[in-house]
């Protein structure tokens, strides 16, 4: 297991089954993974727990000989079952503090925070990460305002924890988001549906590098 704090925020990809192209998920994974993405997230709103369930442990077999870490969107308890490396909550999920007591003090919990009071809120003795966006306008949360530069470093300077940027992000704007204070990059569809998605990964880190 990946403990808390020995994580690399860098290239965070977003798996997410309905958008691999119709490839398995695994396979998807993989292919980021040899790319170069340094943690990966198991993203599914819509299926039956049993479904994630099968998705996380095929997930978590290809990663369990790498250093990256392994993290599951929402489903805490499933989270804690499998003994994967953290979960990641949004706003109107579980408490920070239900969430912590679930997973158990070691497992990394990552938050969505995009406005100034998530912000004031964050517990960084609870909170390992944040994912603050949309950076740039996303498929992915077409109705949330879209922060841009300017409002994402607002909020990543005053953060007590690492800062990871979300929303509409590409390799060839990877750089404009590190620059404006995150410490990694998340994506999702730039990876999962490119038909290359190593080299798609693989452009993410050049662009990240460059940037640092």
């Amino acid at each position: 297991m990946i403990y808390r704090k020995n994580f690399d925020l860098s290239i965070y990809f977003i798996a997410d089954s309905s958008v691999c192209a119709g490839r398995a998920i695994e396979d998807v994974v993989t292919a980021a993974v040899k790319g170069g993405a340094t943690m990966v997230q198991l993203r599914n709103k819509v299926c039956t727990r049993d479904i994630v369930a099968d998705e996380a442990r095929r997930v978590q077999s290809v990663l369990a000989d790498s250093k990256v870490a392994f993290i599951i969107n929402d489903h805490v308890e499933l989270a804690a079952e499998i003994g994967a490396d953290g979960v990641h909550i949004g706003q109107e999920d579980l408490s920070v503090k239900e969430a912590r007591s679930i997973i158990g003090a070691d497992a990394i919990l990552g938050l969505t925070a995009f406005t100034r009071t998530h912000y004031d809120a964050l517990d960084p003795d609870m909170i390992d990460y944040v994912g603050t966006g949309p950076f740039h306008a996303t498929l992915t949360k077409p109705d949330k305002p879209v922060l841009g530069a300017d409002g994402f470093a607002q909020l990543a300077k005053s953060s007590p924890v690492p800062v990871v940027g979300i929303g509409g992000i590409t390799p060839e704007n990877a750089g404009d988001v590190i620059a404006a204070g995150a410490q990694g990059v998340a994506m999702m569809r730039a990876v999962s549906e490119a038909s290359d998605p190593q080299g798609a990964a693989r452009n993410f880190v050049k662009a990240v590098e460059g940037a640092r």
